[in-house]
């Protein structure tokens, strides 16, 4: 299935508001089976790995504010490199705002485009 800019802008949009949501479903969904999540700390979690974290309140997402982006698309493949401020705690702690540049790669899987990829690096403020 061919993409553009747009289809791939749509689904990283819907990545956030389904982290902001919790919403497994959603999440489920959006990630390939293959996402490999990789944090800002050096922490890499296959799909099944993030997706119990969250259920464990280790990722308590409050605000996720896109600064920049710029999507490059591929055969079967959309790559995302940007930009982002991320509200985020845990466990009921305070949030605390990080300002992340990220790399999203999307694969065409078929049905849909999926998150095969995120890669997040710390960059100050």
């Amino acid at each position: 299935m061919r993409a553009d800019e747009g289809t791939i802008a749509g689904r990283e949009q819907a990545l956030y508001a389904a982290m902001l949501a919790s919403d497994h479903p959603v999440l489920d969904a959006l990630l390939s089976e293959r996402v490999q999540y990789v944090h800002s700390n050096g922490v890499a979690e296959g799909k099944a790995e993030y997706l119990a974290a969250l259920r464990r309140g280790l990722y308590e997402y409050g605000d996720i504010t896109p600064l920049s982006g710029a999507t490059r698309l591929f055969e079967s493949v959309a790559v995302t490199i940007g930009v982002i401020d991320m509200l985020v705690g845990a466990g009921g702690s305070a949030k605390g705002t990080v300002r992340l540049r990220h790399v999203l790669v999307w694969a065409d899987e078929g049905a849909a485009w999926r998150l095969v990829l995120r890669q997040a690096t710390r960059v100050p403020t």
